[in-house]
């Protein structure tokens, strides 16, 4: 599996390390956010939530609609990319 990310962005095929828990989109290490998010649990009268956080990983736009941020949108950025990569190449 490869990364999604890497795909949309720029083209590329790098080998995936994760799954998005939000999307289960394929994610490299340079595209995976982690969170350590509290597990709940129903226990009557006892301790409700674990001692210590689980382990979650999500993609930068799962990661950022959990935190309530807007992304732009992917081909804005794309178009962002080729228009500094052509300023900065010169044309013959």
């Amino acid at each position: 599996m490869n990364c999604y990310d890497c795909y949309a962005s720029e083209g590329a095929d790098t080998a995936a390390v994760a799954v998005c828990h939000g999307c289960n989109s394929g994610l490299c290490p340079g595209h995976l956010r982690i969170t350590r998010p509290v597990v709940h649990r129903v226990n009557g009268t006892g301790v409700s939530h674990s001692p210590a956080p689980a382990r979650q990983v999500l993609c930068a736009t799962c990661h950022a609609a959990a935190q309530g941020v807007t992304l732009p949108a992917p081909s804005a950025e794309r178009a962002d990319r080729a228009d500094r990569a052509a300023k900065r190449s010169p044309v013959t």
